[in-house]
């Protein structure tokens, strides 16, 4: 999904403000999506000038106006227009998998330092969806957990992938 779809269908649950939707973002689509605030206030410029949400502002004291955006109908039917169009299969892009197609040009030394890096790197992911837990399991519907759980054994798969490379890694430089 793009962005657009995917800040409609949070606005689906309610009314929030770029920064709750930031929040949403990281919390939900943290290990699949790098969206940011940087693609988040235009998106929602866009989406505002299209009519598929409107914008009001809040007044608050001590602090800027707050921008509460919420979705039209139209912007209803572009999501759900959006949701079930057919489902594309995309091909899933590893830097880790194109440099270690090229492995054999590196040391044996280096290649065991990249794979214990990147190792750290997957399981600091995983530590951090982990994390989340609590928020999920109690703010979650059924399929925002199943989306949580295929995160998490992703996120083990891939751990359970890096550590096999490492180890024949390991196994042939006898490090």
């Amino acid at each position: 999904m793009d962005v657009q779809s995917i800040i409609l269908g949070f606005l689906m649950r309610g009314s929030k403000t770029g920064y709750e939707l930031k929040q949403y973002f990281s919390i939900s689509f943290s290990f699949f999506s790098g969206l940011s605030y940087g693609s988040i206030y235009p998106a929602l410029r866009r989406m505002a000038q299209q009519g598929l949400v409107t914008m009001r502002k809040e007044r608050q004291t001590h602090a800027p106006d707050r921008k509460v955006y919420t979705i039209t109908e139209k912007g209803r039917e572009v999501f759900l227009d959006a949701l079930r169009a057919p489902l594309t299969l995309s091909t899933s892009k590893s830097p880790f998998l194109m440099r270690l197609f090229f492995f054999e040009d590196l040391t044996p030394e280096d290649r065991v330092i990249m794979v214990r890096s990147h190792l750290e790197a997957v399981r600091q992911q995983y530590r951090h969806l982990e994390s989340l837990r609590p928020q999920i399991e109690a703010h979650a519907d059924r399929f925002q957990h199943l989306c949580f759980q295929f995160g998490l054994r992703f996120h083990k798969d891939l751990t359970a992938n890096v550590e096999e490379v490492l180890r024949s890694l390991e196994r042939e430089s006898n490090i």
